[in-house]
């Protein structure tokens, strides 16, 4: 202890900021757990690391060698398969929405993520004679409700996140560095 004690009124006179910093501070301390927890951070990112660097040279592989056309056997499947994902999809996430379940943060995530993903393979694959029509849905329809549901997602969280009591939001929250 250096000595120096905060009142409840000085902190009670803090922003938000200044009092997120404080407990940064607060909780930043290197106990086992946090030890941890810093190595599997750093394990974690140096794996994903790694992967990404290897992904580099594997799309230079993948650009010279793979076909330019390509005649796929089971194209219908792949794709009715890839919307009913998506059916599935946006109907959990409308569910979960509905009961205010907190595992609508994931589902709406990945929701967001398949419509990107479809608005790029519509676009990518499409004959020439659809091409503006898988532009137009992709701008007007797919890429604003991704938006839409990675907001949501986010929305949620900081929701569950703020309204958790301050010992346990404290204590799941992460360290921040300076």
């Amino acid at each position: 202890m250096t000595g120096v004690l905060l009142r409840d009124d000085q902190i009670a006179l803090m922003t938000w900021a200044e009092r997120r910093a404080l407990a940064d501070r607060l909780i930043a301390g290197d106990s086992p757990d946090e030890v941890t927890r810093r190595r599997r951070r750093n394990r974690f990112v140096l794996i994903a690391g790694g992967c990404s660097l290897l992904l580099v040279p594997w799309l230079g592989v993948l650009a010279v060698t793979v076909p330019h056309r390509y005649v796929a056997p089971h194209w219908t499947l792949t794709w009715v398969g890839f919307d009913a994902a998506l059916f599935v999809a946006l109907a959990a996430t409308t569910l979960l929405a509905w009961r205010r379940r907190r595992l609508l943060v994931p589902v709406a995530a990945a929701c967001a993520t398949l419509l990107v993903c479809d608005a790029w393979f519509d676009i990518t694959t499409s004959h020439p004679t659809d091409y503006l029509l898988s532009v137009g849905s992709a701008v007007l329809v797919e890429l604003p409700l991704a938006v839409v549901l990675a907001r949501a997602s986010l929305l949620v969280l900081r929701h569950f996140h703020l309204e958790l009591p301050g010992a346990v939001r404290r204590a799941t929250a992460p360290a921040r560095r300076p």
